[in-house]
């Protein structure tokens, strides 16, 4: 047995330094662990691994290893080194002699031996060590067989099948599952490498038994509130196990059809996380490990934002627009069974526990405050309900509100208030988007577009008051005003989310600034009421020290103006604030400079923190449109300014966007912007126009 373990672990180092075992021929090394594997004896009643759980590894790697492994042991080296040698071919990383001494050895394990067979068995077994490593190796060597030969091992399948035709929780179930979603996964990653066609023909190989094993594996009966679903298996581990397999399968089919959208193949297995959807909001009310219940929700919330694969490395998805023909319909049946279970009572079935402050998620934070709650998990709640509304008013049009869109924000903020999310009641419910999506910048921008879009499609569809929508949390104005004070009103943010491509930032902006435009009125009362709160007002104290740096302020932005407009007065503080006043008011056609009472102190408060510093620029100098060059110095911008003036939310919100502006502007002269915003500049200066005026 020494001598095999020897044997195992000079051929384990030479393949990781890429050269040939010189002690041995290739015929038999594959022998060796042939023999390994096959003496193996199974004790089918011990399903305990604990005590070389994780050996395999340690064992071939360490100098110091058992001076008489078991069995057992050799076996896991073995299935080690055959998923090692499989995916060595497999990504050709090897040079010449060492690829054809180790593709001697897999062929002749696998032609001539019948070591899949082998393999396949151990996969099944109850000992979960011995089978994840069985499994993996099975998978490895399929992976191999489909980019270089496209070809499908009829052995793996037939299993496969099998097992999906009658399936049952625990080892067996389990490894099949995972097999299959890591070889869909494989060919996803690399979909150029392989022949055109090979993703379509497993999935039409499994179609059927995957459709027959999920209508088995999930609750078939409709549950009503204070109702759980119950499982065949009687062990609630076992049984987590087998619905987390699955739940990443059905990831992996889902975004399988998202990236082959523009074929004309749709396979029922694909569509069963959307069709069926109603069966998984079953599990959430069921008696399943939490993990189980969070996740089934993570995969519902990456489905409705076509983001279904993202985290797996698939690449960018196809739109819903140029998806297959059932597409569309398929997205409206999930949002339809979504709201169909907030309709009758299924948030209150949703749990949400305290965040684990452990990796792996065992330990508990302590506290009663709404950061002790599982974020996450309220993210993908919120964001599951909003998104199905969304796709429900698109698919409705304009043929009036019909859904009740009231009763379902409504019912969110009582999910949200009931799991501990610090809510004021009133006016600022809206403040629920930055308390729960402030940590997750991509999921923030989806729910704030779509309460935007609902917002419009409700005011269009029905008489809307501003403060009937607060009530719901549900005014785009609030969000947009908690947005740019959770970033201190930092144009610079604004900037990098417009340039990043990893939010829906610049489609909610724009949709966003042409509502701003159209309800100027509306906007400022939101700001009067938030800055007019107790919990939303800010307070700024002016020190005895800042004096003199207030007094050097107003003398060099009174310089700045006058050097570039022509004379300017600036008038005595008082309270903090400082008022520019221009003799000749500049005309709306030049916004950006009607600087209200408090805008030089807006223009003073933010952050210091700058993605470019323009004043180092060769063309940094004024240019029609811009602010002048004196307002964008880094001390106009210093932490002491910022701690010690008075500001209001609205003119500081006019001031950052100005700001955006002037950026942007510059940015585009130079060809350095990502994409053309000339639609954005545009909208942008409607903004400083309107402001302009009104203050005229």
């Amino acid at each position: 047995m020494n001598e095999q373990f020897h044997v195992l672990n000079d051929a384990y180092r030479s393949l990781l330094s890429r050269t040939s075992p010189s002690k041995m021929s290739s015929h038999e090394l594959a022998s060796s662990m042939f023999t390994c594997v096959c003496e193996l004896t199974l004790d089918a009643s011990d399903g305990s691994h604990s005590q070389h759980q994780d050996q395999s590894r340690d064992l071939l790697m360490s100098s110091k290893y058992s001076p008489n492994p078991n069995g057992t042991e050799l076996a896991c080296l073995v299935l080690t080194l055959v998923e090692k040698i499989s995916s060595k071919l497999t990504s050709q990383q090897l040079s010449q002699e060492t690829n054809l001494y180790f593709k001697d050895v897999s062929t002749v394990l696998f032609q001539y031996m019948d070591f899949m067979s082998k393999l396949v068995h151990l996969a099944c077994c109850k000992d979960r060590l011995l089978s994840h490593l069985a499994a993996k190796s099975v998978s490895s060597y399929v992976i191999f067989e489909l980019r270089c030969f496209n070809t499908v091992n009829q052995i793996w399948e037939w299993k496969c099948l099998q097992v999906l035709q009658n399936p049952c929780s625990g080892n067996e179930l389990d490894a099949c599952t995972w097999s299959l979603t890591t070889v869909l996964k494989a060919v996803l990653k690399e979909t150029s490498e392989y022949k055109p066609g090979t993703v379509e023909k497993l999935l039409a190989t499994f179609d059927t038994a995957l459709t027959a094993a999920y209508s088995q594996l999930v609750p078939v009966e409709s549950l009503g509130h204070g109702n759980s679903a119950s499982y065949p298996s009687s062990n609630t581990a076992d049984w987590a196990t087998t619905l987390t397999n699955l739940l990443d399968l059905l990831e992996v089919l889902t975004a399988a059809r998202f990236k082959l959208s523009s074929t004309s193949v749709c396979f029922t297995s694909s569509r069963l996380s959307l069709v069926q959807a109603s069966a998984l909001l079953r599990i959430v009310d069921s008696h399943v490990h939490y993990f189980v219940k969070k996740q089934v929700l993570l995969l519902l919330k990456r489905i409705l934002l076509q983001k279904a694969g993202e985290d797996m490395g698939f690449g960018e998805a196809s739109s819903l627009t140029h998806g297959d023909d059932h597409m569309t319909s398929d997205i409206l049946t999930l949002a339809d069974d979504v709201l169909q279970a907030v309709h009758t009572d299924w948030l209150q079935c949703v749990p949400v526990e305290s965040a684990a402050i452990f990796f792996g998620g065992t330990g508990q934070s302590c506290g009663g405050s709404s950061d002790a709650f599982d974020h996450v998990m309220l993210r993908a709640v919120s964001l599951v309900v909003l998104k199905s509304l969304e796709y429900k008013i698109q698919s409705a049009g304009g043929k009036g509100n019909t859904i009740g869109i009231h009763g379902y924000l409504s019912a969110l903020l009582l999910f949200l208030r009931q799991r501990g999310v610090q809510l004021k009641q009133g006016s600022h419910s809206c403040c629920w988007v930055s308390l729960v999506f402030g940590e997750q910048d991509d999921d923030m921008m989806e729910a704030a577009k779509a309460l935007l879009l609902l917002y419009l499609h409700h005011r269009v569809s029905s008489d809307l008051e501003a403060d009937a929508v607060c009530v719901v949390g549900g005014n785009p104005h609030c969000h947009f005003l908690f947005l740019l004070r959770n970033i201190s009103f930092d144009h610079s943010i604004l900037l990098d989310f417009l340039i990043s491509t990893e939010t829906c930032f610049l489609e909610y902006f724009v949709r966003y600034l042409k509502h701003l435009r159209d309800d100027w009125e509306g906007f400022r009362m939101v700001c009067q009421k938030i800055d007019g709160s107790d919990r939303c007002k800010l307070s700024w104290k002016i020190s005895q020290k800042d004096d003199q740096l207030l007094d050097n302020l107003r003398e060099e932005l009174q310089q700045s103006l006058c050097a570039s407009r022509g004379s300017v007065s600036t008038s005595s503080h008082s309270g903090g604030s400082v008022t520019i006043v221009d003799p000749e008011p500049a005309p709306c056609l030049q916004p950006s400079l009607c600087l209200p009472s408090g805008s030089a102190t807006a223009l003073a408060s933010t952050p210091p923190l700058r993605l470019v510093d323009y004043g180092s620029s060769e063309e940094s100098e004024t240019e029609d449109g811009d602010l002048p060059l004196g307002l964008t110095q880094d001390r106009l911008h210093s932490d002491s300014v910022v701690h010690t003036l008075n500001s209001h939310s609205f003119d500081r919100t006019v001031m950052c966007l100005t700001e955006l502006r002037v950026v942007v502007t510059r940015l585009q002269r130079r060809s350095l912007f990502p994409y053309n915003a000339t639609s954005l500049l545009k909208l942008l200066t409607q903004i400083e126009a309107k402001r302009c005026c009104s203050q005229h």
